[in-house]
């Protein structure tokens, strides 16, 4: 009997360490050395926005600014959402702070890990072919 109790504890040990692997190689892949990355957002007034992924959205905002948000987690509404919300204080959004909800989860918030700076719509097609490549690594 303690035989069974033991391989059943040392089994979800070894599951424990591969989920918790598994979980830092995705996080490992959101990281953008390329790119510019910046604490917090000033004067923030959203314009556009697009998603790729459940866990990374492009922002438009004013003037002509891009930004990628990096998620703390997983928003599996993110990807299908037609409503965008990105909470701020007095206009500033700050990494760690602040989150993303959706229009159909708005009491669902996925707060913002990262924030990189985009500096042109070139930069952006290569972030986002990036994105999409870490679909075929994680299937």
């Amino acid at each position: 009997m303690w035989n069974k109790i033991i391989l059943v504890l040392m089994l979800l040990g070894v599951s424990a360490c591969t989920a918790s692997e598994s979980a830092q190689n995705k996080a490992a892949l959101y990281q953008f050395d390329e790119l510019v990355e910046v604490n917090s957002i000033d004067n923030f007034r959203m314009d556009a926005w697009r998603t790729m992924d459940n866990r990374t959205v492009f922002v438009d905002s004013r003037p002509r600014e891009t930004y990628l948000l990096v998620l703390n987690g997983v928003d599996s509404n993110l990807k299908f959402a037609q409503a965008l919300v990105v909470s701020s204080r007095m206009g500033k959004v700050t990494v760690g702070f602040d989150s993303v909800m959706t229009g159909s989860e708005p009491r669902s918030r996925t707060q913002i890990k990262k924030i990189y700076r985009i500096e042109s719509k070139e930069q952006e097609q290569q972030i986002r072919a990036k994105i999409e490549s870490f679909s075929e690594k994680t299937n």
